[in-house]
């Protein structure tokens, strides 16, 4: 029998998901530095995991994207220490004038 508690409960648990896909895509667009940028992309995903579990889905599809977020934390960690490495810098900015740079370098040579 379904109550309305449990239906109420549902109903935030949705609400909530899409509040935290909301949020972290805000902030995987509005950030400039790309350790913040897959901090809100993770944050996203978390609540696309967290709608498919308020949504009744099964463990397979709630696993697969709890799997694919840990390697998209994975990547976003060692994208981030490439660009420090290369660039001196994490910001996206300055990732963006040094590439002008390098590219007008190439051109004028």
């Amino acid at each position: 029998m379904v109550t309305v508690a449990s239906l109420s409960i549902e109903f935030m648990l949705a609400v909530a998901s899409v509040a935290l896909v909301m949020i972290g895509t805000m902030a995987a667009l509005l950030s400039g530095n790309v350790i913040k940028r897959v901090g809100g992309l993770l944050i996203g995903g978390f609540g696309a995991v967290a709608s498919l579990a308020a949504l009744g889905a099964g463990s397979e599809p709630i696993v697969a994207g709890a799997a694919l977020l840990f390697v998209y934390a994975v990547f976003g960690a060692v994208i981030a220490v490439r660009l420090q490495e290369s660039y001196g810098s994490i910001e996206a900015p300055d990732v963006d004038s040094a590439d002008a740079d390098g590219d007008a370098q190439e051109r004028a040579s």
